[in-house]
């Protein structure tokens, strides 16, 4: 190859070298940036950020709205559980109310069925004075008209009366009236044959009571026949 052909060739490979280069260069130039990119035709948002700038989408709009049906369902059942305690107690309360009156019922005409079956021959006065005070209507009427032949008979006979209640049950509360059974037994002492042994005897009774100034006083006292059958 001649010189002449040399430097033709090698003008050449430059001048498409140097066309090479531009091409590159323009197309650089007609390529955006990164840094200058349109933020809106950016697809790599973060999740959850959207045009309306709060990060709620419609997705996480359905996600927080079951919160307002669950509160009212909580409400609901704390209201339910507190209403049922409320009728729980209030049942309670009565159903303790009721025992709690029937026990005292219970007590106290015990004590006074105790008391109409005992007498000592010693103080038929003071042992008189203890059956009007538990007793009401007639029968205390009766008791209180007791006169003083009667009291000296009592006194005469020279015997001890024990009552002792051991069993009683509450038949019927009804307000201010009820009833009461109870098995009696009754040790009798007779003071004018001191060398006998004590006579137990073994009765029933049906009291009727009354409340009377807040206490409770038989009005009504009958022997009730055991059945042996």
């Amino acid at each position: 190859m001649t010189p002449s052909e040399i430097r033709t060739a090698a003008q050449i490979a430059a001048s498409e070298t140097e066309e090479d280069a531009q091409l590159a260069s323009d197309s650089r130039d007609a390529s955006p940036d990164a840094s200058d990119a349109d933020p809106a035709s950016d697809t790599s948002l973060p999740s959850g950020a959207g045009t309306g700038g709060d990060g709620d989408d419609e997705h996480g709009s359905s996600r927080r709205r079951p919160a307002g049906p669950l509160i009212a369902l909580i409400l609901g059942v704390g209201l339910a559980f507190v209403g049922t305690w409320l009728w729980w107690q209030a049942s309670n309360d009565d159903q303790l109310a009721a025992a709690e009156s029937r026990d005292r019922v219970l007590i106290e005409a015990t004590a006074a069925i105790e008391t109409l079956n005992s007498l000592d021959h010693r103080d038929v006065i003071g042992d008189l004075k203890a059956w009007e005070d538990v007793t009401t209507g007639v029968m205390h009427d009766q008791i209180a008209a007791t006169d003083e032949v009667q009291r000296q008979q009592l006194a005469d006979a020279l015997k001890v009366s024990e009552g002792e209640v051991v069993d009683a049950a509450v038949l019927r509360l009804d307000g201010p009236q009820a009833t009461v059974v109870a098995a009696v037994e009754i040790t009798v002492t007779d003071d004018a044959a001191p060398e006998s042994e004590p006579t137990l005897k073994r009765n029933r009774f049906s009291a009727d009571l009354k409340l009377v100034d807040g206490q409770w006083k038989i009005e009504n006292l009958q022997q009730v026949a055991v059945s042996l059958s």
